[in-house]
């Protein structure tokens, strides 16, 4: 019997049509995201009577740094998060975390080529860890950019349609 490969009845989604939102804003020109990266650690565990072999078993989950990118401009909205965070080492990182208000849950809202929202990605408890402004270079030819590097306690998926056939 031939092999029959199972043909897809719609595009993958494109990488490039997205928008992210917090405190109920969108943010204006963001132009890149790293990948969304969890993994879990693996556990050697060994039974007592089997001292020859391990089994591995799920350990800590572990969620990678996000980064946001996009061009300098007099939207201050990153510098001002983490200025959030600076007040809050300045108080002396004091108990009352929430007074300080610079943890935030993310939305990153992923559309297909007709402008569909097809995917939600919800990241929680994200504050910013480092911020990189531009470097100048009068000889270059090339857009200031700035970084936002996001600490975070984890995303999830939560909305995922079925293709536009399925529906």
């Amino acid at each position: 019997m031939a092999f029959q490969a199972t043909v897809l009845k719609y595009d993958p989604y494109r990488k490039f049509k997205f928008l992210v939102k917090w405190d109920n804003l969108y943010v204006a020109g963001v132009s890149k995201i790293s990948a969304l990266t969890k993994s879990v650690e693996p556990v050697d565990w060994r039974t007592g009577g089997d001292h020859n072999s391990t089994a591995k078993v799920p350990g800590v989950t572990k969620y990678e740094p996000i980064t946001l990118e996009r061009g300098l401009s007099a939207d201050a909205r990153f510098m001002d998060w983490m200025k959030l965070v600076n007040t809050y080492q300045a108080a002396g990182g004091t108990v009352i975390e929430s007074v300080h208000k610079f943890r935030k849950n993310l939305i990153i809202e992923v559309y297909n080529l007709p402008n569909e929202k097809v995917m939600s990605i919800s990241v929680f408890n994200a504050w910013p860890s480092k911020l990189t402004v531009a470097d100048f270079d009068a000889k270059a030819n090339e857009l200031a950019i700035e970084v936002l590097e996001l600490q975070h306690e984890g995303w999830q998926i939560d909305e995922r349609p079925d293709s536009p056939e399925e529906r």
